[in-house]
């Protein structure tokens, strides 16, 4: 990741060191010449370290980047959990669940990574990778409701992966393997607060996605499914975002005609 890194002229930062051997990396291009008017992107994997096809699709995606396919800002977490990486482990060497504390200031690495995005930020778009061991397929959950994404994202993925096909996700009903309900703080505030969850409500990051395929399957088709997910939300986040300036263009007032 930092050749990768220094090839495509991103900076890189060490968050911090946890379980005295394992950094915790960001990286981050050039916030160009217009930063405020550029999106910015935030993509993150390995917050369960039993789940590594997000990470290593993060690397895949990073080795064949190329600048000119997205006019974007990025930040880019690789590996949250190293340590639980390394384990297989969905917990931290402290037996937390990383996904379940982004409200704790004082834990390492949360409070660095909290730093580090509300440095970064605001972020108009986050990616988030995850694997779930009783899935059936490749779901995803949309934060906020009706973001309408969602699933032309998954209609993609189906052609590498097939999609969630259980009645229920968690105990919850879907659409098409798209779970997209309004989040309740208070809710959180009792369980822990998520990633997205945090960068929901304390970054303001209007659409984020946590992208999650079944860990028991092929680890090639996982990383392809990741690869497929990122890349189409990002041409379909470039498609709104032109069609928003298109349609801003089109209901500006015209200028009044001087005789």
């Amino acid at each position: 990741m930092i050749q990768i890194s220094k090839e495509l002229g991103w900076k890189r930062k060490l968050l911090c060191t946890v379980a005295k051997k394992f950094p915790v990396e960001a990286f981050y291009s050039h916030p160009g010449r217009n930063p405020q008017s550029t999106p910015h992107i935030y993509l993150s994997a390995g917050i369960h370290g039993d789940e590594p096809a997000g990470v290593l699709a993060l690397i895949y995606w990073l080795e064949n980047f190329r600048s000119y396919f997205y006019p974007y800002r990025f930040s880019l977490i690789p590996v949250i959990n190293p340590w639980g990486l390394k384990q297989n482990s969905r917990l931290n060497e402290q037996g937390i669940d990383l996904n379940r504390a982004f409200q704790d200031t004082n834990l390492s690495p949360i409070k660095e990574i909290r730093s580090f995005l509300e440095t970064q930020g605001p972020f108009d778009l986050s990616l988030l990778l995850h694997e779930d061991y009783d899935a059936h397929g490749v779901y995803l959950y949309e934060t906020p409701a009706n973001l309408k994404l969602g699933k032309k994202i998954l209609d993609e993925v189906s052609k590498i992966c097939l999609i969630e096909n259980r009645p229920k996700i968690e105990g919850r009903k879907h659409n098409g393997g798209v779970l997209s309900r309004p989040l309740r703080k208070n809710r959180f505030e009792k369980m822990g607060y998520p990633e997205a969850v945090y960068l929901y409500f304390q970054l303001q990051c209007k659409k984020i996605y946590t992208i999650e395929t079944p860990s028991e399957w092929d680890i090639e088709k996982r990383i392809q499914a990741h690869l497929t997910a990122i890349n189409t939300a990002l041409s379909l986040f470039s498609r709104e975002k032109q069609l928003f300036l298109e349609n801003d263009s089109t209901d500006s007032p015209k200028k009044a005609i001087q005789d």
